[in-house]
C-alpha cells in the first residue's frame, strides 16, 4: 500500500477513536456528555419558577412584621380618635350644662326688646349673654344667630332652639334638655323655663 495512503487511513482510524473517547468522557461535574443522559434530563421535573424566585424566610418574616406593624398603627389611630371624638362630646355637654346653669341664673329678668343684660333682655340678647360668658360670641339677632350655628337633629342641653315662622326666624332660645327651654319670651315677660310649645323649630349648635 501507498504510504501515504497508510498514513491516511492511521489519520482516520486515530479520529474515529478519539471521537468514541470524547462521546464516553464525563465533565467536570460527573454528568455523561451523551446525548442519551442528556435527553433523558428533558423527561425529568422542569425546574419550578416559584422555587426559583421564592422569597427568603427573613424577608418573608419582615415583611409580616412590617404588616403587623401598620395594622397596630391604624389600631391605635382609631382609639385615639374615638378617645378625642368621646373627650370633645364630653367637654361639649359639660359646656353645655354651664350654659344651662349661666341662663337658670337670669330666671326673673324682665323682657325688654333690644336689651342684652345684664338686668333685662329680648331673646336674642339673653342667648348672646350667656354664650358669651362661656366664650361664644353671638350676634344681637335671632336670624344671624340661626346662620352661624350649625343645624343638629339631636339636640343636646344647651343647643339654640329656633322658631320659625312664615317670615323666618323669629325666636331664639336655650335648649335645657326633655323638651324645655330657657329664654326672653316676649313684652311683659320674664326668662323662664317652659316646655317647646311647638314643632315649628329647629336647633343649631355654636359650642
Amino acid at each position: 500500500m501507498h504510504t501515504r495512503t497508510v498514513r491516511a487511513v492511521a489519520r482516520r482510524t486515530a479520529l474515529a477513536a478519539t471521537a468514541a473517547a470524547l462521546a464516553t468522557t464525563t465533565l467536570v461535574d460527573g454528568t455523561p456528555s451523551t446525548a442519551t443522559p442528556v435527553l433523558a434530563a428533558f423527561h425529568g421535573e422542569a425546574p419550578q419558577l416559584s422555587d426559583t424566585f421564592a422569597a427568603h424566610p427573613k424577608r418573608v418574616e419582615r415583611t409580616a412584621e412590617l404588616r403587623e406593624r401598620r395594622k397596630a398603627r391604624e389600631r391605635a389611630e382609631r382609639r385615639k380618635e374615638r378617645r378625642e371624638e368621646q373627650q370633645a362630646a364630653e367637654e361639649a355637654a359639660t359646656r353645655g350644662e354651664r350654659v344651662v346653669a349661666l341662663a337658670s341664673q337670669e330666671a326673673g329678668d324682665p323682657y325688654v326688646y333690644g336689651a342684652a343684660g345684664p338686668s333685662s333682655f329680648d331673646c336674642s340678647g339673653f342667648t348672646q349673654y350667656v354664650y358669651a360668658q362661656v366664650g361664644v360670641s353671638l350676634p344681637h339677632s335671632s336670624s344671624a344667630q340661626a346662620g352661624v350655628a350649625q343645624e343638629v337633629s339631636d339636640p343636646q342641653v344647651g343647643d339654640l332652639v329656633f322658631f320659625t315662622g312664615s317670615g323666618g326666624v323669629y325666636h331664639v332660645a336655650i335648649y335645657a334638655g326633655d323638651g324645655m327651654l330657657w329664654h326672653s319670651p316676649n313684652s311683659g315677660s320674664v326668662v323662664s323655663l317652659e316646655p317647646i310649645w311647638t314643632s315649628s323649630v329647629f336647633y343649631g349648635r355654636v359650642l
